[in-house]
């Protein structure tokens, strides 16, 4: 028995530093399966996008081609108004689609061609109209009645089915990798749990009692369109659907992400109880031939290790618990009511005041800011995590100064939050509006959420947020919302607002 009580040191101490090893392995793979699942998701809500808008451009030739046919053929221009505005809307859909198809590194060649025909038939109408303003109106019905504009519209119509019919299929594709993804990771926590229930079982059989396996709730995406539909509005509402089923699923996976990582961190915890445990046997034994390397391994490896884990799950968690404040944040509903916006920015300035203070920085107000009708929730979230920001990435080098200040016309609203910080770096300026993505020196504590935020919750309000910054003098963060966002609500489109 004294014989084998080395041994069994050696193996209990070897087992736990293969328990770690599993548990690396385990939070690595889940690490890399969640960036690969949230870029999917991403990646198919902007393929949505792009098909809306697609969609969107016949919709407006269409809206066009009657506002033309109504005038003809009763002479009122009031019938002109939609035919004015469809083509800046439809210019305007083809444009957002085509950077839809950018960012996703997606051939948008066959938007060049419909832009082409498109411009052709916008160009049709416009002659006909104009020949029709000047008293022409036989000349330009005689066009009408030539059928090169009707050629046009079935051209214009097979080219969108076309595009939108490629685009579905990818969606399809990308969906079903979604799936698979989910499927892995599933795999990768029912094979890692057992392993580590194994081995720690085997390593702390007098300290453990009990230690449960993983289960996995299995989640379905129905993701599966049926073919397009002659009528543009029921490809609309399919659009909607597919988008919102995208936004659970993110959700659910966001959920059960974190189900493996409280198993990840309990069964961390178990061997930190056991190593504790080892640690006292490991030193009574090291003149025991062979142990030098356990003892080593108890001393430093698995410190480390732990250590190790300790910091990627607490990183893990955090990402999580973003994909899930994201998720939640494109289904509530906005309430728009009146804010004073002068009011609601002091409040928040009292909520960085201990930061500020700290730092021996001071905040201003310039002027009074406008009142709004808006949701006040998000406006203060808004405003908080700029404020919050700016006190983060105040310079040493100078003492720290914030100003406020807004501007308003009939339908929008600025706020600018003005700091004479860090800056932000030219190369920089656009990607740190993305989510987890962080600039410049990475000494504060963060997770590369808030300013996403801050993006999300502007144009869901009808505006957006942009940086200007000379990268070393400190920077200009300047929100736009609408002025009135009960009006803003009730002209947009429903299909977008959650997108």
């Amino acid at each position: 028995m004294k014989r084998a009580e080395p041994s069994l040191k050696n193996l209990n101490a070897v087992l736990a530093a293969a328990g770690v090893a599993v548990l690396l392995a385990l939070a690595y793979g889940a690490h890399v399966f969640s960036e690969k699942t949230e870029s999917l998701a991403k990646a198919v809500a902007r393929l949505a996008v792009a098909e809306v808008r697609i969609s969107g451009v016949y919709t407006q030739v269409l809206e066009a081609e009657s506002s033309q046919r109504g005038y003809l053929l009763v002479n009122d221009p009031n019938y002109l108004d939609p035919f004015r505005a469809a083509r800046a809307r439809g210019e305007e859909n083809l444009a957002i689609a085509v950077q839809k198809l950018g960012q996703l590194n997606v051939d948008a060649r066959g938007l060049d061609a419909l832009r082409e025909i498109v411009s052709k038939k916008y160009d049709e109408l416009d002659k006909t109209v104009a020949l029709a303003q000047a008293g022409q109106r036989e000349a330009a019905i005689d066009i009408v009645r030539a059928n090169h504009g009707r050629e046009l519209m079935s051209r214009i119509r097979e080219l969108t089915i076309a595009e939108l019919d490629r685009l579905a299929t990818m969606r399809k594709q990308w969906i079903v990798e979604l799936q698979d993804s989910a499927d892995k990771m599933t795999v990768l926590n029912v094979l890692g749990s057992v392993a580590v229930f194994l081995l720690a079982g085997l390593a702390v059989a007098q300290q453990v009692r009990h230690s449960s396996a993983l289960a996995v709730a299995q989640q379905n995406l129905a993701a599966a369109n049926d073919a397009l539909e002659s009528r543009v509005a029921a490809r609309t509402r399919d659009l909607k659907r597919a988008n919102e089923e995208i936004q659970r699923y993110a959700y659910i996976v966001s959920h059960d992400l974190r189900a493996p990582l409280v198993n990840i961190i309990g069964f961390a915890r178990e061997l930190e109880n056991a190593f504790a445990s080892l640690k006292p046997l490991a030193e009574t034994a090291r003149d025991e031939p062979g142990a030098e390397k356990a003892i080593a391994a108890v001393r430093e490896d698995i410190p480390e290790a732990l250590k190790f884990i300790r910091s990627s799950t607490s990183r893990m968690d955090a990402l999580i618990a973003g994909i899930l404040r994201l998720s939640r944040l494109g289904g509530l509903a906005l309430q728009p009511q009146s804010v004073d916006l002068d009011q609601l920015a002091r409040d928040c300035i009292a909520t960085v005041r201990h930061r500020l203070n700290g730092a021996g920085a001071e905040v201003e107000v310039e002027g009074r800011l406008p009142s709004v009708v808006g949701d006040r929730d998000a406006l203060s979230q808004v405003l908080a995590n700029l404020l919050d920001n700016a006190a983060k990435y105040l310079s040493d080098a100078r003492v720290g100064r914030i100003v406020l200040r807004g501007r308003q016309t009939t339908t929008q609203t600025s706020i600018e939050v003005e700091d004479n910080g860090r800056g932000v770096a030219a190369k920089d300026q656009s990607r740190i509006f993305e989510l987890f993505r962080r600039a410049g020196t990475q000494d504060q504590p963060g997770d590369g959420i808030g300013l996403a935020h801050v993006r999300t919750l502007a144009r869901r309000m009808g505006g957006d947020v942009t940086v200007r910054s000379d990268g070393k003098s400190g920077s200009v963060f300047t929100v736009t919302v609408a002025s009135d966002l009960r009006a803003f609500l009730n002209h947009e489109p429903r299909e977008d607002r959650n997108v």
